[in-house]
């Protein structure tokens, strides 16, 4: 752990290069700390897979997390060990046949939000790209029921005590329902990795990207951040979650320019170093580190990363897998590796 003890001139006096240079120093000095903690994370991630593998080879493991299993894919796309091929090979068996994933393999032969997760581990670990054809054009395909005329219709006229513009949609957790946040940030993710990447040749990316992205900005709480779905409902404004708002922050991180997320990236930084949370610890420092560091980021990462990597210390091993993860990919994105960075 790093403890840096101000001493000399106070944090006021300091002119912004030097307090810049210190800022940089400090966060150096977290990033030491944090590659040895990085060992134990993907040590206790490693044992969980094997444990997983165990039980699946005596087959009495019926389901995978899609979830999970991508974001531990992701995490050890840099040691393909057995741990990885394991993952690899139940996430692939997991697919349905239409390309797209369930949340739980065996579960919504429809698919669902997962399959944007799916899509982006294996893009990433480039994994027979060719295969993810059907996944990603099901992902350009879906989108929240107030694409439908008739829900906007209804969610303009007679169901309007939530705050939203129906004629922008994003993505929904299963067909059939609403847009929310999380789904579309992690399928707008998936779908620019899959465009820049050219997995596919796909004429619809730019415009179904811009429509999520639209849908986005609009659900954006008063002040920045992100709640799950809405902005407001019944006139009263939704706090942001740290996680929704990491999340969103990372997909529209080619969007910086935009007034409403450098408010969110703001808000971000000024709530995430007391946040005691691993998860979402985890996701916001993969959001600050995907935009670069200027002195406010490299306070709030400084602070984040050491907020992290006591939290690790104290549990890391009763963590769930996705968890461990998503810690995992935060402490390589601080030290320059960012896999959700678009």
């Amino acid at each position: 752990m790093v403890h840096v003890t101000a001493v000399g001139p106070t944090r006021e006096s300091l002119t912004k290069p030097v307090r810049a240079i210190l800022l940089m120093r400090v966060v150096e000095l977290a990033m030491a700390s944090g590659r040895l903690v990085a060992e134990r994370v993907f040590g206790v991630l490693r044992a969980r897979l094997n444990e997983d593998q165990a039980v699946y080879a005596r087959r009495q493991l019926h389901q995978i997390s899609v979830e999970s299993y991508s974001l531990a894919l992701l995490a050890l796309r840099n040691d393909r060990g057995s741990e990885y091929i394991h993952a690899l090979h139940a996430l692939i068996a997991a697919r349905n046949s239409d390309g797209s994933w369930p949340a739980f393999s065996g579960d919504d032969p429809q698919g669902c939000w997962a399959t944007a997760m799916a899509v982006l581990a294996l893009g990433a670990v480039r994994d027979r790209p060719a295969d993810l054809g059907l996944g990603i054009r099901w992902l350009v395909d879906e989108r929240g029921r107030e694409a439908n005329w008739f829900w906007r219709w209804k969610f303009q006229t007679v169901d309007n005590n939530v705050k939203f513009d129906p004629a922008k949609y994003g993505w929904s957790w299963i067909p059939g329902t609403t847009s929310w946040v999380i789904p579309t940030a992690f399928s707008l993710i998936a779908l620019q990795k899959a465009k820049d990447g050219g997995l596919i040749p796909e004429p619809r990316f730019s415009e179904r990207i811009s429509m999520g992205v639209r849908m986005l900005l609009d659900r954006m709480c008063p002040g920045g951040g992100w709640n799950a779905g809405n902005s407001a409902a019944f006139g009263v404004a939704y706090t942001p979650y740290i996680d929704a708002t990491a999340i969103a922050l990372l997909s529209l991180r080619r969007h910086g320019h935009e007034p409403g997320v450098r408010a969110s990236l703001s808000w971000l930084a000024t709530q995430l170093p007391d946040c005691p949370s691993p998860y979402s610890l985890a996701w916001g420092l993969l959001a600050i580190a995907a935009y670069g560091r200027k002195n406010q980021t490299i306070d709030t990462a400084a602070r984040a990363t050491e907020a992290l990597i006591t939290a690790l210390g104290n549990c890391a091993a009763t963590l769930d897998m996705s968890t461990i993860a998503t810690c995992a990919l935060a402490l390589e994105a601080i030290d320059g590796e960012n896999v959700f960075r678009v």
